[in-house]
């Protein structure tokens, strides 16, 4: 089903993957949409320039405080503050262009998506659980130097250009990891170290790596698709 202009008139929401209904936030009736986030019970609030969010600030979120959801791309911010009054946020993408976002004062959340912005802080005090990078593109081309949340279960990385994992943190309650598009990563090796607990490894568009050293030996591995072949478990 996914966004519709239902019959109130107001873009919806109801059927992504966190289940949690939401509408859309258009700049030249905002006032109306926040009245109908909150007379239908809303929790969750969506914009991109596709759909009438044509502003540079969150100054509406003063109006929806409760929001437990938010997702904002293609969007273009030069002020963030507000959403450190979310009292209840649990998810939340701001992307791509915004400044720093400092994540250990949200502490209601639990899942993020975001591309790298070099001035985010407080990624590893988080309360992050769920952690999904794109764009992660250093010069040095390594890992050295990202923050990674203490606590997470399920870290996806996308488009990144490391070419091994040195430089990542220890997670030892990462259970799922999921490389996409990350063209340079070649070197798992370092895997059991980083990830002790690991139990499942995606895969997709990353064809250099080498699933030997760190995959196959991996103690607590129970299943690894690498690039549509399965090298540890098989699909049930």
């Amino acid at each position: 089903m996914g966004i519709e202009l239902r019959p109130s008139g107001f873009r919806e929401w109801h059927d992504h993957v966190r289940g949690i209904p939401a509408v859309g936030v258009e700049t030249d009736r905002i006032d109306d949409c926040l009245a109908h986030y909150r007379q239908q019970g809303f929790r969750g609030l969506f914009g991109s320039p596709s759909f009438g969010f044509k502003q540079d600030n969150l100054d509406f979120l003063a109006g929806a405080t409760n929001a437990k959801w938010l997702w904002f791309w293609d969007v273009s911010l030069r002020n963030i503050d507000p959403i450190y009054d979310l009292t209840e946020v649990e998810y939340l993408g701001v992307n791509p262009k915004r400044p720093g976002i400092d994540f250990s004062r949200l502490t209601t959340l639990r899942t993020v998506v975001n591309f790298w912005v070099k001035a985010d802080t407080g990624i590893a005090a988080s309360s992050i659980t769920e952690y999904y990078l794109w764009h992660f593109k250093p010069a040095s081309k390594t890992f050295a130097g990202l923050e990674i949340p203490s606590g997470v279960e399920h870290l996806e990385l996308n488009w990144a250009n490391p070419a091994t994992l040195e430089g990542l943190p220890e997670m030892k309650k990462l259970k799922e990891l999921q490389f996409h598009r990350c063209r340079n990563l070649q070197d798992l090796s370092a895997l059991p170290r980083i990830a002790p607990n690991l139990r499942r490894l995606l895969t997709t568009t990353s064809s250099k790596i080498d699933a030997t050293n760190g995959v196959v030996d991996h103690p607590k591995l129970k299943e690894a698709l690498i690039d549509g072949t399965f090298v540890v478990g098989k699909c049930e």
